[in-house]
């Protein structure tokens, strides 16, 4: 969606249940990995209280929180043998000769791996 006055991008990011760090709250960013990849915390951490006493948000597992994604407009599936040896939350590049996903090495940066066979794409 476009905002109509400034033509500026205001929408389509995508909000994921990711682990993050102890003591998380709703609205703190958080770190994923090592890559200068952030995402802002929409959820408080759920705590093993919360989770044994059914307070937590729903889908929602010990050590998570609704994390959402800025810049992260979809999400794809990518075989995980090719994606085996990028680090949790690191930088994934698209090979256009072999069409296959890649480690970060000088070709087309399409976003960050998520898990064992996702990838979320940045918007361009």
């Amino acid at each position: 969606m476009k905002n109509l006055k400034n033509l500026a991008y205001t929408g389509g990011a995508v909000t994921l249940a990711l682990m993050v760090p102890d003591g998380t709250k709703s609205g703190d960013i958080v770190k994923l990995g090592a890559a200068g990849f952030y995402g802002i915390a929409q959820t408080d951490r759920v705590s093993a209280d919360m989770a044994k006493t059914g307070k937590h948000p729903q889908g929602l597992i010990e050590g998570q929180a609704s994390t959402f994604l800025p810049g992260i407009v979809m999400t794809v599936t990518a075989p995980a043998a090719d994606i085996a040896a990028i680090a949790a939350f690191g930088k994934v590049d698209f090979d256009p000769a072999t069409k296959k996903y890649i480690a970060p090495a000088g070709a087309a940066f399409i976003g960050y791996k998520i898990n064992a066979n996702t990838i979320g794409l940045r918007a361009n």
